[in-house]
C-alpha cells in the first residue's frame, strides 16, 4: 500500500486534526507518525500541523500550538492602526469588519521561533531528519504574481527546476489567507534563485483540501493508483442552518423591494446584512467548497482509474457543522456556537468550543462529512457515499494499518 496523509486548511480549527491523530495514535512524536505514510500533503492550518510533526513535537505539544493563547497570538499577531494600510486602517476604526487584521511578517517570525530545527534546513533534507528518506512532503500555496497554484516539495523529478526552500517559508505562504486575515503576501525566494515569490494561502488555487494534488503527485511518481490508501483529515465544514437560510431570504427580499427607496432608513440594516453575507460568503468560497469538490473528484477519478470501491482507498474525516431533525437537542447549542466561529480563533473559550466539537463528533453526536451527500429541503442530511460517522472512518483506518 502507498499511504497518503492529506491535511486541509482551516486556521485554528486544525486542532481538530491533531485531536484526531491523538485519538488514532496516542501521544506519539511527529516523526513516528510521519513515518507511517509515504506522502504527506498539506495546506494552511494543516501545513502548520505538518510542521509541528516535522519538528518532532509530540501530539500534546503540537496541540499546545492552538490550545495555548500565547502561541495562537504569535501566529495571529494583530496589526495596530499604524501598521495597517489604507483603507483598512480607517475601516478598522469604525469596526466595519472588512479587511486583513494580522501580520504576515510576524507569522513568519512565529514559525521560525516555534520550529527552529526545520527552519535551519531545506525541505529536501527533512525526510532524512524524520528517518524515512523515501517520504514525500508537499505544501500547497498560491502564487500571487502569476495567479496560479504553487506547490513546494521535499523532492523533485526535475532537479534543474527544483525550488529549494525551508518548510517554515512554505508554511508561511500556505497559511497566508487573504482578504479578511493576513495583510501582505508572504515574500521569499528559493535557495540559489533570484526570483522572489509573493504567496497567498493554497486555498486560492482550489487546494484548501489538497487530496487531489496528493493523488496527482503519487501518479507522477509512478505509484500504482490501485495501491493508494488516502487519509484526508479536514478541519470541519459548515452547512447553512435553516434559520440562516431564512434570514438570507428575508434580507434579500427587503433589498429587492427597497433598493429604489433610498431614504427608507429602517430598511438599511437588513440590506447591509444581505450585502455583508453575500460578500463574505463569496470571499470564503475558497474555503467552503473545495473540501467537498476535492473529495468527490478524487473519488470519481480513483474509481474510474482503479475500478475499486470508494471505501477501499479514501477515508475522509472532518466534522460537518450542521444539525437537523435527527440531531440530539443537547448538541444544537454547540452547533449554533460553532456557526459563529471564524478561522482565526485566539480566545481560550473559542478553542474549548472546538474541543467540544471534536468530542461530539467522535461520540457520534455530530455528523462526519461524507464524500457525497445531499441536504434535503427540510435541511436533513442524506448520505450518498462515504462515512457519515467518525467512528466508521477511524475503524477503517485501523483496519488498513493492521493489514
Amino acid at each position: 500500500m502507498y499511504k497518503i496523509l492529506s491535511l486541509d486548511g482551516g486556521g485554528s480549527w486544525a486542532i481538530i486534526q491533531l485531536l484526531t491523530l491523538k485519538d488514532r495514535y496516542g501521544n506519539l512524536t511527529g516523526h513516528d507518525i510521519l513515518r507511517k505514510f509515504d506522502l504527506v500533503i498539506a495546506n494552511s492550518g494543516g501545513s502548520i500541523v505538518l510542521a509541528a510533526l516535522a519538528e518532532n513535537y509530540t501530539i500534546d505539544k503540537a496541540i499546545s500550538l492552538f490550545k495555548e493563547q500565547k502561541n495562537r497570538e504569535l501566529i495571529f499577531h494583530k496589526n495596530s492602526f499604524k501598521d495597517r494600510y489604507f483603507p483598512v486602517d480607517y475601516l478598522g476604526l469604525f469596526n466595519a469588519g472588512f479587511g486583513p487584521k494580522y501580520s504576515t511578517t510576524k507569522k513568519k517570525e512565529a514559525f521560525e521561533n516555534l520550529f527552529p530545527q526545520i527552519d535551519e534546513i531545506q525541505m529536501d533534507e527533512i525526510p532524512k531528519l524524520i528517518g524515512k528518506a523515501s517520504l514525500k512532503i508537499v505544501i500547497a500555496t498560491y502564487d500571487a504574481l502569476n495567479n496560479r497554484a504553487k506547490f513546494f516539495k521535499s523532492f523533485s523529478t526535475n532537479p534543474d527546476t527544483y525550488d529549494s526552500v525551508r518548510l517554515t517559508q512554505a508554511i508561511n505562504g500556505s497559511s497566508n489567507a487573504p482578504v479578511q486575515y493576513f495583510d501582505f503576501p508572504a515574500r521569499f525566494k528559493a535557495k540559489q534563485s533570484d526570483i522572489y515569490y509573493e504567496l497567498w494561502d493554497g486555498a486560492l488555487g482550489g487546494f484548501n483540501n489538497p487530496i487531489l494534488a496528493g493523488i496527482i503527485e503519487a501518479y507522477k511518481l509512478g505509484v500504482d493508483l490501485k495501491t493508494l490508501r488516502i487519509v484526508s483529515l479536514g478541519t470541519s465544514n459548515s452547512l447553512m442552518s435553516a434559520d440562516a437560510k431564512k434570514n438570507f431570504w428575508d434580507w434579500k427580499q427587503i433589498a429587492v423591494i427597497f433598493r429604489r427607496k433610498k431614504f427608507a432608513f429602517s430598511k438599511w440594516k437588513p440590506q447591509f446584512n444581505f450585502f455583508k453575507e453575500t460578500v463574505l460568503h463569496q470571499a470564503k468560497t475558497i474555503l467552503y467548497q473545495p473540501p467537498d469538490t476535492a473529495n468527490y473528484i478524487a473519488m470519481m477519478f480513483l474509481q474510474v482509474a482503479t475500478n475499486k470501491a470508494l471505501n477501499e482507498q479514501i477515508i475522509r474525516l472532518s466534522p460537518l457543522i450542521h444539525y437537523d431533525e435527527h440531531t440530539e437537542n443537547s448538541i444544537i447549542p454547540l452547533v449554533q456556537d460553532l456557526y459563529k466561529l471564524d478561522m482565526d480563533l485566539t480566545k481560550d473559550e473559542e478553542i474549548e468550543t472546538l474541543i467540544k466539537c471534536f468530542d461530539a463528533w467522535k461520540s457520534g453526536k455530530l455528523y462526519n462529512q461524507p464524500i457525497e451527500f445531499k441536504v434535503e429541503r427540510n435541511n436533513n442530511l442524506s448520505l450518498i457515499k462515504g462515512d457519515k460517522w467518525y467512528r466508521e472512518g477511524v475503524d477503517r483506518w485501523r483496519s488498513w494499518e493492521n493489514v
